[in-house]
This record gives structure tokens, C-alpha cells and sequence, in this order.
């Protein structure tokens, strides 16, 4: 997947307080620190870019500037509830969750799964590059059917 695919969907489609401010070094390490795992390079971009956010209804977790980790907190919860130890939550979608699976690392990335509740588990894309495109495009494209997407002039 193309970065300048995302960035250009974000830049037509985003608004300006879509995004937190960019994550720090310093607040990457506590993520991984904090959820003892190794975050793939696709989303540390994500969140060096964005930190927390995401454009038509779509919400990546992250970190914010105020110092809150959605990220850490949502995977935390969903640990309580069986969430193995390897997967971070980075999209909470109710009936499912969207998360990294950080146990299958290859090359500095690893596959983006679904993981409900009842501890059923399947990947859907395999990397955080292709899910966020695919997340973004298809929340534009939903929203355009019904009329209700508007381009940026930026």
C-alpha cells in the first residue's frame, strides 16, 4: 500500500480536528512498554503522523497531546475479557475489535485481526498500512453513497 494513497484520502476527506497531535519517541516506547509488546513500523508512522484519529467516521486508537493512550486503555479493558497479550486494540468497531497481532512480526510488520468477545479471531489485512487505507476508503465511499462526504479544498 502507498502512504501517499492514505495521505491523500486524509488530505481530500479529513477536517481539522480529525487528528491528535504526533506521538513522540517517547510516547511510542510507553505504549509498547505498557502493553509489553513491539509495534509494527506501518502503525508507529500512524501514530508519528497522527497519533490518534482518523477521517468519515473512522477512529484509529493512539495517543493524544493531553497525555491519554486510547490505545493502552481500550487493550487493557479488552485484556480483562481474554484479549490474548500480543494483540493491541487500534479500532473498537462494537460488535468486534480490530487489532494488531504483534505475535506474528515479520519484517517489522504483523497482520491487523478481528477478535470478538467470545475469543474468535481471523486476520483481515496483513499489515496496518493496507487496513488503514481500506478502513478509510470504505468509510468515504459509505458516506458518498449516501451523500454526505464532502471533498476538502486544502
Amino acid at each position: 500500500m502507498s502512504l501517499n494513497k492514505i495521505i491523500e484520502l486524509i488530505n481530500l476527506y479529513g477536517e481539522k480536528d480529525d487528528f491528535s497531535e504526533r506521538a513522540s519517541d517517547k510516547q511510542i516506547s510507553k505504549i509498547e512498554q505498557d502493553l509489553d509488546v513491539i509495534l509494527p513500523n506501518s502503525y508507529q508512522w500512524f501514530l508519528k503522523h497522527f497519533g490518534h484519529g482518523g477521517i468519515a467516521g473512522v477512529e484509529i486508537l493512539g495517543t493524544t497531546a493531553m497525555g491519554v493512550y486510547p490505545v493502552i486503555n481500550a487493550t487493557i479493558y479488552c485484556r480483562r475479557y481474554n484479549l490474548p497479550p500480543s494483540f493491541v486494540l487500534i479500532e473498537n468497531v462494537d460488535e468486534w475489535v480490530n487489532c494488531l497481532d504483534t505475535a506474528r512480526m515479520n519484517n517489522g510488520e504483523c497482520p491487523v485481526v478481528s477478535w470478538d468477545r467470545f475469543g474468535n479471531s481471523r486476520i483481515k489485512y496483513d499489515n496496518f498500512y493496507d487496513f488503514l487505507f481500506d478502513q478509510f476508503r470504505q468509510a468515504v465511499d459509505n458516506l458518498d453513497e449516501e451523500g454526505l462526504v464532502l471533498k476538502n479544498d486544502r
